[in-house]
């Protein structure tokens, strides 16, 4: 039974734990996503870095030409177009390499090569600047101008090596950077693949619970109808009982006592003292008889003992009189430390008793009931053992899980519990069957002084 009931409690709880995963998922994807979609930003932004080294180092290469390149024009055809192309081309240079350092300031074999290249192309251009002021200054001299043009020409061999190196290395870069940058793409896509997957798995696991609790929805739904409709039909059955009860018993007594009044008002006129006596004691007894018919009607409806002594008491009075109207033996075990407890948990506890009670009267065959009433913490405990043919699987099955077709006593006395926060067990074994209801409650006030005397109360006697 406490299995039972942490699986319930645990049950109650999946909704929560289910919130709790999900969110942790979707933090984790989250997080994950974030990871992998900065790397990838990271890998482009250095294959975009690479391209534009790349390029910076290109346009320092095309300059350098151009400005070789113009200064040859300039020797063999003094056009003064080609000084401005010139001028500009060597204007332009040193700014590239202070660019080109910049751009590759995390490299050091770039920064080495770049070193090495403005020491060359300041050489180079060196040169070049001699030859057009020699040119401007004093026409051609043709044997100095072969030397210059013979030594800018393997410093611009020297330079070309130096720049295919850079552009080597940025290719190398390139590549590794590609590379890179295409595996943060498949993870990317990888943890969005997963993220999708998850998002539906988490969608999936919510339809099926919404799915499991419309359906138990709508089973607790019918098991409410069927309730209802057996409920109004109990009703109308007890309204005839209590109809019959009232003219089979209560109703001769009254009509009794009515003809009884007549015959005394004619005797009256005949004036036969004993008649008349005869009639006032059979009157007398008629009122007891329809007295006790009508204490009998009510205490049956409600025991005022419930109310007045408390649930040990009314327990009491009702296992005496259960126990001979059925000649069933009871046997009524109650803790010494019962005290009176809330009257909403007395009368759930009484009539859980009365109902199982007729249950077994009417139901089991056990020749005997065993019922205990202790104190479990802030709980308070009935069990109630009977050692008859125990209770059908079916009903077991659908009692555990609240489905229709339970007749209108197992279903109240488990509404009745659960309505105080409590819990209501039904077990069967060879041996018989058990009910067993455990109910918080605290302990009432002490209660008045009953209006009624316990003398007075209803003894099981009337109740057989």
């Amino acid at each position: 039974m406490a299995g039972g009931y942490r699986l319930r409690r645990i049950s109650q709880r999946m909704p929560w734990i289910e919130f709790a995963l999900a969110l942790c998922v979707l933090v984790a994807v989250a997080v994950a996503s974030d990871s992998v979609t900065t790397r990838l930003a990271n890998a482009q932004y250095w294959v975009v870095h690479t391209h534009e080294v790349e390029t910076a180092t290109a346009q320092t290469r095309a300059d350098f030409v151009a400005a070789g390149d113009a200064r040859q024009i300039y020797i063999i055809t003094g056009d003064a177009a080609a000084l401005t192309d010139y001028n500009r081309a060597k204007a332009a240079i040193p700014g590239e390499l202070a660019n080109l350092q910049e751009m590759t300031a995390d490299n050091p074999s770039q920064q080495a090569n770049i070193r090495e290249l403005r020491q060359v192309i300041g050489q180079h251009l060196g040169l070049l600047q001699q030859s057009i002021s020699l040119r401007q200054n004093s026409g051609s001299d043709a044997e100095q101008q072969k030397q210059w043009t013979r030594d800018s020409v393997a410093l611009k061999n020297q330079t070309l090596t130096i720049l295919d190196r850079m552009k080597a290395e940025e290719d190398r870069l390139m590549a590794v950077r590609q590379t890179i940058s295409a595996r943060n793409y498949r993870h990317v896509r990888i943890v969005l693949i997963a993220s999708f997957a998850v998002v539906v798995l988490l969608l999936l696991i919510n339809f099926y619970d919404l799915a499991h609790e419309l359906k138990e929805r709508r089973q607790a739904e019918q098991a409410v109808q069927q309730l209802s409709s057996r409920i109004l039909h109990v009703q109308d059955e007890e309204r005839r009982r209590v109809a019959r009860e009232l003219h089979d018993s209560i109703g001769q007594v009254f009509a009794v006592l009515k003809m009884n009044l007549e015959m005394i008002s004619r005797t009256f006129k005949t004036s036969d003292p004993q008649q008349v006596q005869q009639l006032l004691a059979e009157s007398k007894t008629a009122l007891e008889i329809g007295l006790s018919g009508a204490r009998t009607l009510s205490h049956l409806l409600h025991p005022p003992l419930l109310d007045e002594m408390g649930f040990v008491s009314a327990a009491k009075w009702l296992v005496e009189g259960f126990s001979l109207r059925s000649k069933i033996q009871v046997q009524l075990e109650v803790a010494e430390n019962i005290p009176r407890m809330e009257q909403d948990v007395e009368l759930a506890l009484f009539r859980i008793l009365q109902e199982a009670l007729t249950n077994i009267h009417k139901h089991s065959g056990s020749p005997s009931v065993d019922i205990h009433v202790k104190i479990e913490g802030s709980k308070v405990s009935l069990r109630i053992r009977d050692y008859g043919k125990g209770i059908p699987a079916g009903v077991i099955d659908a009692f555990k899980r609240s489905k229709a077709g339970l007749g209108v006593g197992l279903a109240g006395m488990r509404e009745r519990v659960r309505d105080l926060g409590g819990r209501l067990e039904l077990k069967s074994d060879a041996k018989g069957a058990v009910v067993e209801a455990s109910v918080p409650f605290t302990a009432a006030r002490e209660a008045q002084e009953p209006e009624v005397a316990l003398g007075n109360a209803f003894t099981p006697e009337q109740h057989g």
